[in-house]
């Protein structure tokens, strides 16, 4: 657990939290701007190695939709219904809730998403989207290493609340001292996962150009979804 704490510390304390990250010529503003050229370095790169890999070795397209469920299921839906209960729309936690319990029952634990078959829908929130409807500024943005564009109200939901859920999901897998190997893997799920929790919103695109395109679309995104979650 202490090497848990001390991993999540870490990213922490890459994150330049103090206000005046965007201003011009900062060294928040430096740092942000490298890592996201770093990132995408690590993008084109990761984007080459998966293009050199022969068609016949992909993974068939209904076990990409199956894995994505399963992340769906898993990790975004109960972290969605938290998310709900933070705004006090109970009702809506509930529903999130039942449609975990459908998709396991029905949808062999999660990999088919049933509960949209019978038309059971209900609207996705993370915990940052959450922490916005109830009034929490969003804070100065930050890039952090891999994850990508965040404000520091999202980057804590994500980086705390989000890596604890997984990590709990995988206490009685791997014990309750995780090892660097099992942290990695964390991160990579909650990669998966925020790639599925990207797809409802607006079908997850992700917006490609230079600093500024991606910081400012980031931001309005997020101000425009808070919007929206507060509008329910």
């Amino acid at each position: 657990m202490r090497a848990m704490l001390r991993a999540l510390a870490l990213a922490w304390i890459l994150a330049p939290l103090p206000a005046l990250a965007t201003q011009e010529g900062s060294w928040r503003d430096r740092y942000n701007r490298t890592v996201f050229t770093l990132n995408q370095d690590i993008s084109d790169a990761t984007r080459t190695v998966l293009d050199a890999i022969p068609e016949s070795l992909h993974l068939p397209a209904a076990v990409q939709t199956g894995l994505m469920n399963l992340l769906q299921n898993t990790i975004n839906e109960p972290l969605s219904a938290l998310g709900h209960a933070v705004t006090g729309r109970y009702d809506l936690a509930g529903q999130q809730m039942r449609r975990v319990g459908i998709n396991i029952v029905r949808g062999y634990g999660g990999v088919v998403d049933r509960a949209t078959e019978l038309g059971l829908h209900v609207p996705m929130i993370d915990i940052g989207l959450a922490l916005c409807v109830r009034g929490v500024e969003a804070g100065p943005y930050v890039v952090l290493p891999v994850i990508g564009p965040r404000t520091t109200r999202d980057a804590a939901a994500d980086v705390i609340v989000s890596n604890l859920v997984i990590y709990a999901m995988l206490v009685p897998i791997v014990g309750p001292l995780p090892s660097i190997g099992t942290f990695i893997i964390i991160e990579i799920l909650d990669e998966f996962a925020a790639l599925s929790m990207a797809r409802s919103f607006d079908g997850g695109h992700a917006v490609e150009g230079d600093f500024e395109t991606v910081r400012e679309a980031y931001l309005e995104r997020r101000a425009r979804l808070c919007t929206e979650a507060a509008s329910r």
